[in-house]
């Protein structure tokens, strides 16, 4: 009987040990099930809020086509829009008429792999943000009316296989720092108004199957070794 009696006292606070654990398991999985939502939600919301800012700064009421944009469709449905697990990946607004500047906001874009802006009349300078879209693996934005230098911030996509500027109005030097796209394979830069050498930092792009830089009239130098 004493030892029945010791049992009885035991049990029950073994029990609300186990109780408790799984009230804490429980409240730790619905609250991850509640945060998880709320940053999907938020990414969602910061995704919207760079579509629309890119509307507005290219004149979006008058591109050939802007089915959608700036609706509450999800953005997947906006015309030129590609969404991958809830994620904005690619951007394809080519030959568009597309016109104004492209807004710093593009930067927020973090999860796009594509960007297609080419045969446009997009003008301005090439916003330094894109530097922060760090998933692309293929940059067009050719044929445009692009000034200005292209901003040291291009070194930053490391994931880039693919960068097409020419048919721009880019002046200056090309920056040093496009020697760490090493994953890239084309590079096309002719038709611009580039500037001094070409920097010896494009021998890093060993995977490099396309580079054209022609009509450049003031870019002197010559191409690195074993391109």
């Amino acid at each position: 009987m004493q030892g029945n009696g010791k049992s009885a006292g035991t049990r029950p606070d073994r029990g609300l040990a186990q109780t408790g654990l799984e009230v804490a398991i429980y409240c730790s999985l619905l609250a991850a099930m509640i945060f998880v939502p709320s940053v999907a939600q938020a990414q969602t919301d910061a995704e919207r809020a760079a579509l629309v800012a890119i509307y507005d700064a290219t004149d979006g009421d008058n591109w050939t086509d802007n089915a959608n944009w700036k609706s509450q469709e999800p953005v997947g449905e906006w015309y030129g829009v590609t969404v991958a697990n809830g994620v904005v990946t690619e951007l394809g607004l080519e030959d568009n008429n597309l016109t104004g500047t492209l807004p710093p906001e593009i930067g927020n874009l973090t999860s796009l792999e594509v960007l297609r802006l080419g045969f446009n009349s997009l003008s301005g300078a090439i916003p330094s943000a894109m530097g922060d879209l760090t998933s692309l693996e293929g940059l067009w934005l050719y044929h445009n009316q692009l000034s200005g230098s292209i901003p040291p911030a291009i070194g930053d996509l490391t994931s880039l296989e693919e960068l097409w500027l020419n048919g721009n109005q880019l002046s200056g030097e090309i920056p040093s720092e496009i020697g760490n796209l090493t994953s890239l394979e084309e590079l096309h830069l002719s038709s611009n108004s580039l500037s001094g050498s070409i920097p010896s930092e494009i021998g890093n792009l060993t995977r490099l199957e396309l580079l054209i830089l022609r009509d450049n009239t003031e870019l002197t130098g010559e191409l690195p070794a074993g391109l």
